[in-house]
């Protein structure tokens, strides 16, 4: 039987999604009270994808694995629910083919990242504040040149780079409140620090520290020098994985 999960987690305090000897993850934590509920300690859970130390999460994926079990998908929440702490939360549980995989199953990933107008001690781990004035009209056109397919090598940490960094970004937004600067974007793969480095970035476009001409460039010659700087992560969460 393979089961799907949906996840929404505060990253503040854990190391990240993926296991780590010594650190506290989410996935870890999830995994840890799946083996006790069906008192077996093989069971393995999968996600859709890593997040970073301090990224949150409004929809992650992921699925595990079991023999047979009789309790009910409302039931499996209720026991991980009640086994996890507070800054983790089973939205959703179904029961799936089992060629499921929740990370090679996914046709697309969209991510949300959330910038502050205005400052506040609630709101310090959930979204970057920028007290300068961000030129919107910039943001926009920034925002279009990632439309399609590009190589993002330029706007990856380099200790990941891999031979083809082609990604097909099908949505690329900022939507503006009075009090939020939220960007999404959504594409067929992501890689590391890809979102965090594109936002960064175009903050400074935004800032008049980078031309609209030098991003574009950035994004259309790989090769090009890098002037790309990096969002903290806590502004960023993962929002949607598509299947």
């Amino acid at each position: 039987m393979n089961f799907k999960l949906t996840i929404s987690y505060d990253g503040s305090n854990f190391s990240g999604w993926q296991i780590q000897p010594n650190e506290r993850t989410i996935q870890n934590e999830i995994q840890i009270a799946i083996r006790d509920i069906f008192q077996n300690k093989n069971i393995k859970l999968y996600g859709s994808g890593r997040t970073d130390s301090g990224v949150h999460a409004f929809n992650q994926t992921a699925n595990f694995l079991i023999e047979n079990t009789n309790m009910s998908e409302k039931q499996i929440i209720d026991a991980i629910n009640s086994k996890v702490n507070k800054d983790i939360y089973i939205l959703d549980c179904k029961k799936i083919n089992k060629d499921f995989n929740s990370r090679y199953s996914a046709v697309n990933r969209e991510y949300l990242y959330r910038i502050s107008r205005n400052f506040s001690p609630f709101l310090r781990n959930y979204s970057w504040y920028q007290s300068y004035s961000l030129d919107i009209d910039k943001l926009k056109e920034c925002s279009e040149v990632i439309l399609g397919e590009h190589d993002f090598s330029n706007f990856c940490k380099s200790i990941s780079l891999q031979e083809k960094n082609l990604c097909t970004i099908s949505k690329s937004i900022w939507e503006i409140t009075d009090d939020t600067i939220s960007y999404r974007v959504r594409s067929n793969r992501f890689l590391h620090h890809m979102v965090r480095m594109l936002v960064g970035t175009m903050v400074e476009v935004s800032k008049n520290r980078i031309t609209v001409e030098e991003f574009n460039s950035m994004i259309k010659n790989p090769s090009t020098n890098k002037k790309v700087i990096t969002a903290p992560a806590l502004g960023l969460y993962l929002y949607k994985v598509y299947y």
